[in-house]
């Protein structure tokens, strides 16, 4: 049985979802992507049934009828238990409350970057930007449609804040790329990895 520590973005969409009410898998994944919450999972039929199964036999799901419709192969719908219900408000909580330690590509990328000339980590950092303000704006039509259609604040603010993360991120990156071009940020190619090592074993001493 996995512990809190362990359930997966996906895992918690399945829980959350079965507290409204019972569905089956095909259910699931077309909600999860009506309401755009695969921006933020990893979803396709192999996980999503991977992952059914195991919140299943952690007894958090159980079958509660089987659907059958015309031709179709029969159907299988779950519904929530007490266990899952208090499995998915410990996550939450848990969550909300307590960082984690996340490892992003693109802080690899930063953390290397000096082995690139300045501007050519100038340029890859403009197209950043550009994509950042197109995700940006992609997002933000999605929002202005569901709110449209009657969701409320509460039910979209991870997409509120999702949102509001990219457009920090495209600022923060426009500000450094014009630090690098106007030689503002000190630049060295290759820089010692002395230096380097000197500065993970200062980054991790403070985890």
């Amino acid at each position: 049985m996995p512990d809190e520590s362990e359930i997966s973005p996906l895992a918690l969409s399945i829980l959350e979802l079965l507290d409204e009410r019972p569905m089956h898998p095909y259910e699931l994944a077309s909600t999860m992507r009506d309401r755009h919450q695969d921006e933020f999972i990893r979803l396709n039929f192999g996980s999503l049934y991977h992952t059914v199964e195991v919140l299943e036999r952690s007894g958090w799901i159980v079958p509660s009828e089987r659907e059958k419709e015309g031709r179709r192969p029969e159907r299988t719908v779950y519904r929530l238990t007490d266990s899952g219900r208090d499995m998915l408000v410990r996550v939450i909580s848990d969550i909300l409350s307590q960082p984690r330690r996340e490892y992003q590509h693109f802080s690899a990328g930063l953390m290397f970057m000096h082995h690139l000339t300045a501007h050519q980590a100038a340029d890859h950092l403009r197209s950043r930007a550009v994509a950042l303000q197109a995700k940006h704006e992609k997002l933000s039509g999605i929002l202005s449609e569901l709110h449209a259609n009657g969701l409320r604040r509460l039910a979209l603010i991870e997409l509120e804040h999702k949102i509001a993360m990219l457009d920090a991120e495209r600022k923060w990156v426009t500000d450094l790329e014009k630090e690098i071009l106007d030689g503002r940020l000190e630049w060295k190619a290759g820089m010692a990895s002395g230096t380097e090592g000197l500065r993970r074993r200062h980054v991790s001493s403070t985890h």
